[in-house]
């Protein structure tokens, strides 16, 4: 492996790991000790709902996600011409990283009124403040666009069947994550949400 392939796959290990673990998982723990994170468990008095059985459900899931990208690390069935490799490896660590940024610039923007929800909930601070700033001027559900962005870009570095499945599974949930949101931002700002939906994109900025 040459000195490129390997900045390559250190920049997006790098990057996953720093938005799956640093960013993502450390702020819902943060946020669930508080009280303000979506819970993957209801709680129950049995302790089915404490921190504890709450991470055992998320390490539960990385466990299957690592075996799945075991099993399906296949390369899809079409032959990339030698001379086309660097050129696409380059073109997807720029979209990796343009992706990664975004998310970045959104989590920041949204500050502490950022909150991991699921397509079955989410759940708003009670002093919960409407962020149309930064990323958000542009797109109403930036994090989930630059999601997108970057997997795409894994996916044009290493073309294999499990980050196609990744890329087409995220796209249904996100979306379907993203009108729930919209439906509970809605109902909690009223005029205020509805002039901002007007004047900004849905999940893609300048297009949708």
């Amino acid at each position: 492996m040459d000195a490129f392939n390997w900045i390559v796959n250190a920049v997006v290990i790098v990057g996953v790991a720093y938005l799956a673990f640093a960013m993502a998982l450390a702020g819902w723990i943060a946020g669930l000790r508080r009280g303000e994170a979506v819970t993957l468990l209801p709680a129950r008095g049995d302790g089915a709902g404490t921190l504890a059985a709450q991470l055992s459900l998320v390490l539960v899931s990385l466990v299957v996600c690592a075996v799945l990208f075991y099993l399906l690390w296949i390369p899809l069935p079409f032959v990339v011409p030698p001379g086309a490799a660097p050129v696409l490896a380059a073109g997807g660590l720029a979209l990796f990283v343009a992706g990664t940024l975004f998310i970045v610039w959104a989590r920041r923007t949204l500050g502490r009124m950022w909150g991991i929800s699921t397509s079955r909930q989410v759940k708003l601070l009670p002093d919960h403040q409407l962020i149309d700033g930064g990323p958000y001027a542009l797109v109403r559900h930036p994090m989930y666009f630059g999601w997108w962005t970057a997997l795409l870009g894994a996916l044009t570095i290493y073309r294999t069947w499990i980050l196609v499945l990744l890329l087409a599974m995220s796209l249904v949930v996100f979306y379907r994550r993203a009108r729930l949101e919209e439906t509970t931002l809605a109902a909690r700002f009223g005029a205020e949400w509805q002039a901002y939906v007007k004047r900004t994109k849905f999940l893609v900025p300048f297009v949708h």
